[in-house]
């Protein structure tokens, strides 16, 4: 089998300068850095992209992304992607929706600590996320996932938990797509039962483009109506607000859901999310809830923020109002459970 080692900067690639730890290091040079990989009795090739700290990744990075693995897909069986963790679950949801037809699996990977540091995981991200790769070709299983601390989880479902720890990610609600398992002195990869749903097409179709004026909220208690209608005089596409519990927004003493109807009104769709990690939104429970669905806003159900937002600014370049909702709503790769 040949595989694609796309390599993108990050902690993973990174060394110590004046101005703190940077990308410095390309692919090449962090193969040789995991000696596991020795008896991979497989081709690999490296593709050197960007060299960049995933804090400063942005969409137009997820396009050209996207249009490389694209590109190559057709000469290789799968594809390991080296990214920092700051944003890779925010490049694993958006490469989740944009490369749903290409035919190889795509695994993500990075570290929490720079390669040549004592205790750095460089080294065992990398094996386990060639191990993964390795097994989804084999089982022919397409779609993104990201592998990190002996996890595979769904691209559209993993979300970053910890900025310190190794086991800095999470997949939310959803199953683990593998597990790599101790045998002996070795690990080897393991996959679950759980295989996404990639639905047949997109209505991006071959020109996606992101709209990056989304406003992302969160409510706190004792929030200022007026900070919500000085959002919405900024003209934003969207407004994400994040609500708490199952999608509550508070409407005494400081009424929320006047300003949201108010930019309902001036054509800004409002979505609300939970704030909670995990479970989900569902505004239809509580009336603090079903007040504001009955102002005009709609749920994100179950996405992570990261799919939602990835998802949300494909979609808003194409549809508005009930149009918009019905799309949010469309399960295209398990990115949602409604």
């Amino acid at each position: 089998m040949k595989f694609l080692l796309l390599a993108t900067g990050g902690t993973i690639a990174s060394v110590p300068s004046g101005q703190g730890h940077v990308p410095a290091l390309g692919g090449e040079k962090l193969l040789e850095a995991c000696p596991l990989l020795m008896g991979f009795e497989h081709d690999v090739e490296v593709v050197d992209l960007f060299s960049k700290d995933s804090s400063n990744m942005n969409p137009l990075d997820w396009l050209a992304m996207a249009r490389r693995l694209r590109e190559l897909a057709p000469r290789f069986d799968a594809a390991v992607v080296l990214h920092g963790t700051d944003t890779m679950a925010w490049t694993a949801a958006a490469l989740s929706f944009l490369l749903h037809d290409v035919a190889f699996p795509v695994v993500l990977t990075g570290s929490m600590l720079p390669p040549g540091e004592a205790g750095s995981d460089v080294a065992d991200n990398i094996f386990a996320a060639f191990q993964f790769a390795l097994q989804l070709a084999l089982y022919e299983r397409r779609g993104v996932a990201t592998a990190f601390a002996d996890l595979l989880i769904h691209g559209p479902r993993a979300t970053k938990i910890d900025s310190h720890r190794k086991k800095a990610f999470a997949s939310v609600d959803y199953p683990l797509l593998g597990e790599m398992q101790d045998r002996g002195t070795h690990k080897v990869a393991w996959l679950t039962p759980q295989t996404p749903k990639l639905s047949g097409g997109r209505p991006w179709q071959d020109a996606p483009v992101f709209e990056t004026n989304v406003a992302l909220i969160p409510i706190f208690p004792g929030m200022k109506a007026a900070s919500l209608d000085a959002i919405v005089a900024t003209a934003p596409k969207a407004v994400i607000l994040e609500g708490y519990g199952l999608g509550g927004v508070p409407y005494m003493h400081e009424n929320l859901l006047e300003p949201i109807r108010r930019g309902i009104d001036a054509g800004v769709p409002f979505i609300l999310r939970t704030q909670s990690p995990f479970g989900g939104a569902d505004p239809s429970v509580y009336e603090v809830g079903k007040k504001a669905l009955s102002a005009g806003a709609f749920s994100a159900y179950d996405m992570t923020r990261e799919a939602l937002m990835t998802k949300l600014m494909l979609l808003l370049p194409l549809f508005g109002g009930e149009e918009l909702e019905r799309r949010l709503g469309e399960n295209l790769c398990d990115e949602t459970t409604r």
